[in-house]
């Protein structure tokens, strides 16, 4: 299994665009963990 980290500061609008990115990979045995560093956008909602 392999962890991807994605440290994020108010980037809501970016994390779908990651997370599509990820899911069109051929390794699928991941798990994904975002990193937030006190967003003040809707970060928190993403995920």
């Amino acid at each position: 299994m392999l962890t991807i980290f994605t440290p994020t500061f108010n980037r809501d609008a970016h994390l779908i665009k990651c997370y599509n990115s990820l899911l069109t990979q051929s390794y699928r045995d991941f798990e994904w963990l975002i990193v937030d560093d006190g967003s003040t956008d809707s970060t928190k909602k993403s995920r």
